[in-house]
């Protein structure tokens, strides 16, 4: 068979041909061999038992046996042959067109000729070759059966016999099976050129469709949000690798898995929802062995009461980190604007202020007003530049953070900054990996530092402040920041975050609401504790694993 090749994108798979399948090609062959065999069997069967059956035989009774042995070796032999894949396709093609041409001319010879019918075995013959091979040699075979037709129908006239009135008349006949042969032929290629080219668009088509599937399995795989397929019995068919993360498969999804065992809460969810009607189905968070807070939605994917369910799974601090960073660009937007406006009026009664006081003498009520004048001025600038700082945050850039290396690296600076030795700070825990931005983690715990310090006595050699690093309850990471200072009265620790909250007259009441919203920006949270023994404060700052955003990368 003539064997043409196109290419397409196939996304690794291989190339695709423009002919039937090499194993369809085999299988087609296979059927005409078993249709040889048959044949052959049906004659040597009839010659060895039957004797004479006319018109079988009839002419040469021996010559009939002999050919259909001889056509059932060949049969056996094209059926070990097709099994074997040797020699190639073609080749057998070829030889087996050949012997059915040679083969069958001979039984309708020992048959009596024409008049014995058999000389549509070799339509049957030609149309099976010409299904396989190309138009060319489709055409040499029915020109080469239409000769073994003529020839047999004339060995009378070649081997010196009479002309008979019989012989004369059958030649019509011998021109009407040619031009059977012949359209035959033609017919043959013409259906095998469709066979092929139809066998050729199903293969195109089915290699897009695996193109696809391969591209949404892709896809799915590498979503952030978790993808379940489950029947109506609760049997999970497909899990992504978000999923068998947020459920805490290590392993992968076992065989036959049931919700109810890998998560038995998001199951009582499934058969609720899937038990009540629409008005009234509801979804829920709940917390997977693995520590994450998820929220499913679940979606039918058919009609039937069968039909299975797609599961999608969010997570809750996902989901509240894209809330907060709404939030702070919303917040950032609002407050850039308000701090624009004050600025310039700020300005101006500072410089008023100032003009005022070497106005007047140093001892008068005067130049006392103008005192508080300059420095509410500079509180108020303070606290524009932390709301100018706040417009500036409502971008996050989340990396990997070693907190361990990243403290010691952070002691080092600051004290440079505050003057203080790097033994004012003490730091243990176990190493710990974060999923946060660098940047805003520095203003997050240089605002506790400063905030630990003000209350805390004179350094003497003893640690100031203690950061302590490690896992909670939920697996979830977290830096503890540890002072032995005064505390925070339990009167106001509602209070502490919220903004311009403060307690001291200096204060702008802007830092932990800021550190607040970094924190929650990030994926995270920040937390007051009071100090063990009720001495001193403890913040914890929880930060999202760095596992957590594998699959976004930093």
């Amino acid at each position: 068979m003539q064997a043409t090749s196109r290419t397409i994108p196939s996304f690794g798979l291989t190339p695709l041909q423009g002919k039937i399948a090499p194993s369809e090609n085999w299988k087609l062959l296979t059927l005409f061999n078993f249709y040889r065999l048959a044949l052959a069997a049906t004659g040597l069967v009839l010659s060895l038992t039957v004797g004479e059956l006319p018109p079988f035989g009839a002419s040469a009774p021996e010559l009939f046996q002999a050919a259909s042995a001889i056509y059932s070796l060949i049969a056996i032999a094209a059926l070990l042959a097709s099994r074997w894949h040797t020699p190639d396709f073609d080749t057998q093609v070829s030889v087996l067109a050949f012997a059915d041409v040679t083969v069958l001319t001979l039984l309708m010879h020992a048959s009596g000729g024409l008049s014995s019918g058999l000389g549509l075995l070799l339509i049957v013959a030609i149309a099976s070759s010409s299904l396989m091979l190309g138009r060319r040699v489709s055409i040499f075979y029915a020109s080469l059966a239409a000769i073994a037709a003529m020839l047999e129908h004339s060995w009378g006239l070649l081997v010196g016999n009479l002309v008979s009135d019989d012989m004369i008349q059958g030649y019509p006949q011998v021109g009407i099976l040619g031009v059977g042969l012949f359209a035959t032929a033609f017919l043959g290629y013409t259906l095998g050129a469709r066979l092929r080219a139809s066998e050729a668009l199903a293969e195109r088509r089915g290699k897009d469709l695996a193109n696809l599937a391969q591209i949404n399995e892709l896809i799915i795989q590498r979503m952030q949000s978790g993808v379940l397929a489950c029947d109506h019995a609760g049997h999970i068919r497909f899990m992504n690798q978000a999923a068998q993360r947020f459920l805490g498969l290590r392993t992968g999804l076992p065989k036959n898995a049931s919700l109810s065992e890998i998560s038995p809460d998001l199951a009582i969810q499934l058969f609720q929802w899937l038990g009540n009607a629409p008005e009234h189905r509801a979804r829920r968070a709940f917390t997977t062995r693995a520590s994450y807070t998820m929220l499913p939605r679940f979606v039918t994917l058919g009609t039937a009461k069968e039909s299975g369910t797609l599961i999608f799974l969010e997570d809750m601090a996902a989901l509240k980190q894209q809330a907060q960073q709404l939030k702070m660009a919303a917040l950032a937007r609002l407050t850039a604007s308000i701090a624009h406006e004050i600025r310039n009026p700020l300005g101006a009664i500072t410089n008023a202020a100032q003009l005022l006081s070497e106005s007047v003498g140093e001892d008068t009520e005067q130049k006392r007003l103008a005192t508080i004048i300059e420095e509410q001025s500079r509180r108020m600038n303070v606290i524009i530049q932390n709301v100018t700082q706040l417009s500036r945050r409502d971008r996050v850039n989340q990396t990997r953070v070693p907190l361990n290396a990243w403290l010691a690296d952070f002691i080092v600076q600051y004290c440079d900054t505050v003057h203080l030795p790097p033994e004012a700070f003490a730091r243990v825990g176990e190493p710990v990996e974060v999923l946060f931005d660098p940047d805003q983690l520095n203003q997050v715990v240089t605002n506790l530092c400063q905030n630990a310090l003000r209350h805390s006595p004179p350094f003497t050699g003893t640690p100031l402040i203690k950061f302590l690093t490690g896992k909670d309850m939920e697996n979830r990471r977290f830096l503890d920041v540890i002072d032995w200072g005064s505390g925070v009265p339990p009167a106001i620790v509602d209070n502490i975050f919220d903004p311009f909250f403060t307690t001291t007259p200096k204060g702008t009441g802007l830092g932990l609401y800021i550190a607040k919203e970094l924190c929650e920006g990030n994926g995270g949270s920040i937390d007051y504790h009071p100090g063990d023994g009720g001495v001193g404060s403890r913040f914890r700052v929880t930060m999202l694993r760095a596992e957590e955003g594998s699959e976004a990368g930093p």
